[in-house]
């Protein structure tokens, strides 16, 4: 049954990589190839701007803490999603559901899932590590990415069978447990781990996953049916406060896409704004590298959120003939969303950076001025580009990322002056969109 499984799960990923193959094989690679070899000429010319590859060197013990830090904050940034994927509330009429499969072989199924999900996460710690100069320490990225989903698991599954899916007492406890984490010596996190190990691993395949899971379905929904209520309530008072400040013809829809946003229906918002988060917190430890790179690339990732929202959206895109909007206003809507998503990333750069090492009234303004439009110019051209690769979220990434490129250079190391260039480029979208949009027959 297992194997079955297994088969079915990778035909079906095999049958969607079939429609895509020229994007991923043969298009990604080539234009991969362009902006990796534009980007080695322009850092061997202008590397002396933006900074050279300097190892960065932090005690041991440092890293060690640095690393359960993250690991705290995956399992609190996941712990809802987790417990949506991992309690049928939502999806308990599906065939797979209602299989005579035995919990041991579901149970795999999602571990492996689990490892597939956390494997970009910890691929990035152990480049991390290679950064930070700790390869005696390489070998852990590896064994905690065997074990972890594991304990994520169990962990998810006891807290809510004990107590309830409430993320702010969970938050309450992570804020003891990292105090503890700077208190307990680092030689014990190695006992403290193993511990956490053969604790919730067991709990979480004899206990949570054959028992608890169905025992507690009903007080698990009731709560995400509450808890989703409040959330929808207080989400939609910010954000009717965030879009007053925005063009009245593209509010309506602005404020759509975040509600959509904020209620997940783009999972992969969580995801791209973790990463963005560890890429800003990256600038503590940047080396010789530009405070403006790190900005430039968390600002990428945060703001192509929009790319797989404008795709999820394609097939209500219709329901837009009953509002009196035009094509214009549908492709606006989406540049102010990936330029409103990505905000406050170049304050959270530029915080972080005078915190870490201050500079003159003068300079620190300046350092300010780019930091904002780097973040400008790339979400813009991100969120501009929305309509380019035939709505195909990969392909457009690609195409963001070479402009982006550009912009990041002309910015960084030419002037700031040079952002001016970029509304040419965005009228040029602008007609691309309107093109490819009428021609799907969105609105008249």
């Amino acid at each position: 049954m297992f194997t079955t499984i297994l088969k079915a799960k990778s035909r079906a990923f095999t049958r969607e990589l079939s429609e895509e193959w020229p994007t991923y094989f043969i298009l990604g690679p080539v234009m991969f190839a362009v902006v990796f070899l534009l980007g080695r000429r322009v850092f061997n010319d202008f590397a002396f701007d933006i900074g050279r590859l300097k190892q960065v060197s932090l005690g041991e013990e440092t890293v060690v803490r640095l690393g359960f830090f993250f690991l705290f904050l995956k399992v609190y940034f996941n712990f809802l999603p987790l417990a949506k994927r991992l309690y049928p509330t939502e999806n308990r009429l599906t065939i797979e559901d209602l299989l005579p499969i035995d919990f041991s072989t579901r149970y795999k199924v999602f571990y492996i899932e689990q490892l597939l999900r956390d494997l970009p996460f910890f691929l990035f710690a152990a480049i991390l590590m290679r950064f930070l100069g700790s390869m005696d320490l390489i070998a852990w990225p590896f064994v905690i990415w065997l074990f972890f989903p594991g304990v994520e698991i169990g962990f998810t599954l006891t807290w809510i069978h004990v107590k309830s899916p409430d993320r702010k007492e969970l938050g309450g406890a992570f804020l003891v447990m990292l105090f503890m984490l700077w208190l307990i010596p680092v030689a014990q996190f190695s006992w403290w781990a193993d511990a956490v190990t053969f604790i919730f691993v067991p709990l979480g395949y004899y206990k949570g996953f054959k028992l608890w899971r169905y025992r507690d379905i009903g007080r698990v929904e009731k709560f995400l049916s509450d808890h989703s209520h409040e959330k929808r309530n207080k989400i939609t008072a910010i954000l009717e406060s965030l879009c007053k400040v925005m063009p009245k013809q593209v509010r309506p829809l602005l404020r759509r896409d975040l509600i959509l946003t904020a209620r997940n229906f783009v999972p992969h918002f969580w995801r791209n704004l973790g990463l963005s988060l560890l890429i800003v917190s990256a600038v503590v430890t940047r080396g010789s590298f530009a405070p403006e790179l790190f900005c430039a690339v968390a600002v990428f990732v945060l703001a192509s959120t929009v790319s797989p929202l404008f795709s999820l959206q394609r097939p209500y895109r219709p329901m837009d003939i009953v509002l009196p909007l035009n094509v214009a206003e549908i492709w606006r809507s989406k540049l102010f969303y990936a330029r409103l998503l990505s905000l406050p990333l170049p304050f959270m750069v530029w915080g972080i950076e005078l915190f870490m090492r201050p500079l003159p009234l003068e300079a620190s303004l300046y350092l300010l001025m780019k930091l904002v439009l780097v973040s400008f110019a790339i979400s813009s051209i991100v969120g501009g580009s929305i309509c380019e690769g035939d709505q195909r979220p990969v392909l457009q990434y690609i195409v963001a990322a070479m402009m982006s490129v550009l912009a990041a250079v002309f910015i960084i190391i030419f002037h700031p002056g040079l952002i001016l260039m970029l509304f040419p480029v965005l009228s040029h979208l602008k007609g691309s969109a309107i093109t490819r949009l009428a021609g799907e027959g969105v609105v008249s």
